[in-house]
């Protein structure tokens, strides 16, 4: 049986567990919920929500001159890095409902004209099953997925890779046949931004559509070192 399926059986069979401590009877117990690290507030880049002690933007931010900013709402660590990781590799769907509960708390007050979410492959969607940036989203009071984005090339996993390597591996990656976004505030939907790669590729086809400005909002930043360290976590 697919690993998809046996888990959509654990999902209906099984009781919840935390994904932090293993307790039962909660996708998410409160000292878990508790010990997750916001990415929000002092200590963070304005512009990309990475840790950053500077007055302005962090290095991470050089290449992304396309989107006016990212939104994240928990270091991509601890019980926020198990939530994700539980989501997109153990296909663990019950959990997306704390997921985008959290990001809506930890983000209030997000408005734009549409939101979209990060498109899969469609090979890489009837593996999985489901998309988790859709999931994420359909869990929150945000506008839902907007039609029109999608990925028309199945691109390597990033993990691992450096920046360089993740901008060459999802250039040209996407294309947008929707209505027009004349004039509108867009948000790309994702479930952790690590260098920002796939989300400002998108962000370049959603602003030839006509997009005013376009923002992405994830439930995890991954805060690694650009001069020093190569990014483990897609």
């Amino acid at each position: 049986m697919p690993p998809r399926l046996v888990q959509a059986a654990a999902d209906l069979f099984l009781p919840l567990r935390c994904a932090g401590c293993g307790a039962f009877d909660t996708a998410l117990c409160g000292p878990c919920e508790a010990s997750l690290q916001p990415a929000t507030g002092q200590g963070r880049c304005r512009h990309c929500s990475a840790r950053w002690d500077g007055a302005d933007f962090c290095p991470r931010c050089f290449h992304l001159q396309h989107l006016a900013g990212v939104r994240a709402a928990f270091e991509m660590a601890g019980p926020a890095r198990k939530l994700v990781h539980d989501l997109k590799y153990r296909y663990y769907r019950a959990i997306a409902p704390v997921m985008g509960r959290l990001l809506t708390e930890a983000l209030p007050g997000l408005s734009f004209d549409a939101c979209f979410v990060v498109p899969l492959h469609r090979s890489r969607l009837r593996e999985r099953g489901f998309n988790q940036s859709e999931l994420l989203l359909r869990n929150t009071p945000l506008p839902q997925p907007s039609p029109g984005l999608a990925r028309v090339r199945r691109t390597d996993r990033q993990v691992g890779q450096r920046i360089a390597e993740r901008r060459t591996n999802v250039a040209g990656a996407f294309v947008y046949a929707g209505p027009s976004l004349s004039g509108q505030s867009v948000a790309l939907i994702d479930d952790v931004v690590t260098t920002g790669a796939t989300v400002h590729e998108c962000a370049l086809v959603l602003r030839d559509a006509g997009a005013r400005e376009v923002w992405a909002v994830a439930f995890a930043r991954a805060s690694y070192e650009p001069a020093t360290t190569a990014p483990i976590d897609d």
